[in-house]
C-alpha cells in the first residue's frame, strides 16, 4: 500500500521505519515552511507591484488572501514545532499542512486567471518568472511530500496552462503553450527526484540511529561480559579498533557538513534582497541589468543544485552508516571472545582490500597508495577479523609516513598467493621504520615506537592472525627506511 506522504510503496528497508520516516518527513515540511513562507510573501509583493497598474479590486483581494494564508501557514508551523509537537499525530499535522497548501495553490491559480488577461506581454513574462521562482523554491521546501507539492503547484500550473491556450501571447502562441506543458512535466519529474534523495537520506539517518542504539546495547552487554570473564584487555582492544574506524566517521561527517555549507541554496536570501531592491523597476532590471538577466537561469538551476547536494550528502551518510555498522561488528566480535565463535564467509580478496583502504581515507593525507591484487579464488575466512587486521596495519603505515614531505609519502598493499598456496598480504611503507633489534618485541602487548602509542594494535593483529591459523611478521632495515608487514593465512578456514 502506498504511503500517502511519499506516494511510494515502502521498500523492504523502509517498511520497518515507516512510522518514524513519516514523522521525520512531516517535521521537514514544518521546518522548511518558515523560510519558504517568507520567500513566498516577498514573491507575492513583487507580483503585486507587477500586476497592480492593470488589475482591479478582485485581484487585490486575492493577493491579500494569498498573503494571509501564507502567514497562517508559517505561524501554524512554528506553533506546532515549538508548542504542540506532542499534541497531534504526524498524520493529523500532515493533513492540516496539505489543506493549507491546497488553499495557497488555489489562491495563486485564481490570481493568474484573474490577472493575466489584463496584462501586456512584458508583464505576463515578468509574472511568469515570479511563478517559476515560486514553483522552483517549492521543490526545496516541499520536497518531503510529492502530494503536498502537487496540490500546491498543480492549481497555478493548471491556471497557467489554461491561460496559455485561452489567452496566448501574440506571436508566441505555440512556443508558449509547448513550453508550459514541458515545464509542468519537468517540475513533476524533478520533484520525484528531489523527494527520492531526501527520503533516502532520512532512511539512512534512521538506520544509523538504530545502529547506534544497537551499539549502545552491545557495549552494555560487553561491559557485563568483560567483568564476568575478567578480560579488561577486550575493552582496550575495542577502544583501539573503534578509534581507527572513527577517523573515517569523522571524515564522512566533515564532508557532509562541507557540502551543506557550500550549497548554492545559501545564496537565495541574497537573490531575494537584490530583487526587492529593484521591485519598482523590475522589468528594466530583468531586461537591462546583468544580474537580473541571470535570475531565471539561477532559479532553474536551483533544483539541480539541491539534487546534487542531496546525492553527495547521501553518499557520505551511506559511508557513515557502513562505518558505524563496522564499529558494531568490532564490539560484537570482541564480546563473543568470552565464548569463541568465528563467522566464516566467502568473500573477494580485492573487495576486502578496497574496503580497508576506504576506511583508511588516505586521500585526505596526500599519500600515494599502490594497491595490487593478483588473481585469487574467493577466500573463506572470518572476513571481519581479517579486515580489522588490515585496518590496523594501514593505520600504522599512515602514521609512519606522516613525518615525510607531502610529495614523498608512499604505501603499498599487495595480495598474492604464497609459495605454499596460502594467501599473503603485504603492507609496505617508506615511513619511519624501526630498529631490527626491536623485532622480537614488536607484537608484545604495550610495546610501541609511537610517542602517543599504546602498543595494542599490532598485538591484537598478531593474536587475530594466530586465531585465523596464520601469522603476522614484520621487517625493516632500520630507522627511517620504512617497514613491511606480511600477513600469511590459509585461503580457507582450518578447523580447530
Amino acid at each position: 500500500m502506498a504511503n500517502p506522504i511519499t506516494l511510494h510503496t515502502p521498500t523492504p528497508e523502509e517498511a520497518p521505519l515507516q512510522d518514524k520516516l513519516n514523522e521525520a518527513l512531516v517535521s521537514e515540511l514544518l521546518h522548511r515552511s518558515r523560510s519558504a513562507s517568507i520567500a513566498l510573501l516577498l514573491a507575492t509583493l513583487l507580483m503585486w507591484t507587477i500586476v497592480r497598474p492593470f488589475t482591479g479590486t478582485v485581484v487585490l483581494v486575492l493577493f491579500v488572501a494569498l498573503a494571509g494564508l501564507t502567514v497562517i501557514r508559517m505561524a501554524g508551523a512554528i506553533w506546532i514545532e515549538r508548542r504542540a509537537a506532542g499534541r497531534f499525530g504526524h498524520l493529523q499535522v500532515f493533513r492540516w499542512f496539505t489543506m493549507m497548501n491546497v488553499l495557497l495553490g488555489v489562491s495563486l491559480g485564481a490570481i493568474i486567471l484573474a490577472a493575466y488577461p489584463s496584462l501586456p506581454p512584458l508583464r505576463v513574462a515578468m509574472t511568469s518568472v515570479c511563478i517559476v521562482g515560486i514553483n522552483s523554491a517549492a521543490l526545496v521546501s516541499l520536497a518531503a511530500s510529492p502530494l503536498v507539492y502537487v496540490v500546491y503547484v498543480g492549481a497555478n500550473m493548471a491556471a497557467l496552462t489554461y491561460v496559455a491556450f485561452a489567452h496566448p501571447l501574440l506571436g508566441l502562441e505555440v512556443p508558449f503553450q509547448v513550453m508550459q506543458i514541458v515545464y509542468s512535466a519537468a517540475l513533476f519529474v524533478m520533484m520525484l527526484t528531489v523527494h527520492r534523495s531526501l527520503r533516502h537520506s532520512i532512511v539512512l539517518r534512521l538506520q544509523l540511529a538504530a545502529s547506534l542504539g544497537n551499539l549502545r546495547d552491545t557495549q552494555a552487554r560487553l561491559v557485563d561480559a568483560s567483568r564476568q570473564a575478567g578480560r579488561a584487555d577486550v575493552a582496550i582492544e575495542v577502544l583501539h579498533s573503534v578509534g581507527n574506524v572513527l577517523n573515517s566517521v569523522n571524515v564522512s561527517a566533515a564532508l557532509a557538513r562541507d557540502v551543506v555549507a557550500r550549497s548554492r541554496t545559501n545564496n537565495l536570501p541574497k537573490v531575494v534582497e537584490v530583487v526587492m531592491q529593484h521591485r519598482d523597476a523590475f522589468s528594466a532590471f530583468v531586461r537591462d541589468d546583468a544580474r537580473g538577466q541571470k535570475l531565471p537561469d539561477y532559479l532553474a538551476q536551483l533544483a539541480e543544485v539541491v539534487v546534487r547536494d542531496n546525492r553527495a550528502v547521501t553518499a557520505e551518510l551511506e559511508s557513515l552508516a557502513k562505518n558505524v555498522d563496522h564499529i558494531r561488528l568490532i564490539v560484537a566480535s570482541q564480546q563473543e571472545r568470552v565464548r569463541p565463535s568465528d563467522v566464516i564467509e566467502a568473500f573477494d580478496v580485492a573487495g576486502l582490500l578496497d574496503d580497508a583502504l576506504r576506511i583508511a581515507h588516505y586521500d585526505e593525507q596526500a599519500i600515494a597508495v599502490t594497491r595490487r591484487c593478483d588473481e585469487l579464488p574467493p577466500a573463506s575466512l572470518d572476513r571481519h577479523k581479517l579486515l580489522q587486521i588490515l585496518i590496523v596495519l594501514l593505520a600504522n603505515a599512515r602514521d609512519a609516513v606522516m613525518a615525510r614531505d607531502h610529495s614523498d609519502r608512499r604505501i603499498a598493499i599487495h595480495a598474492r598467493r604464497g609459495a605454499t598456496g596460502d594467501l599473503e598480504i603485504t603492507v609496505e611503507d617508506n615511513g619511519c621504520g624501526f630498529d631490527p633489534g626491536q623485532l622480537e618485541q614488536m607484537f608484545s602487548l604495550g610495546f610501541t615506537t609511537k610517542p602517543t602509542g599504546r602498543g595494542i594494535g599490532l598485538h591484537y593483529s598478531a593474536c587475530a592472525a594466530l586465531e585465523l591459523k596464520g601469522n603476522l611478521t614484520a621487517q625493516s632495515a632500520g630507522v627511517g627506511t620504512g617497514a613491511s608487514f606480511l600477513l600469511a593465512l590459509p585461503l580457507r578456514a582450518i578447523a580447530a
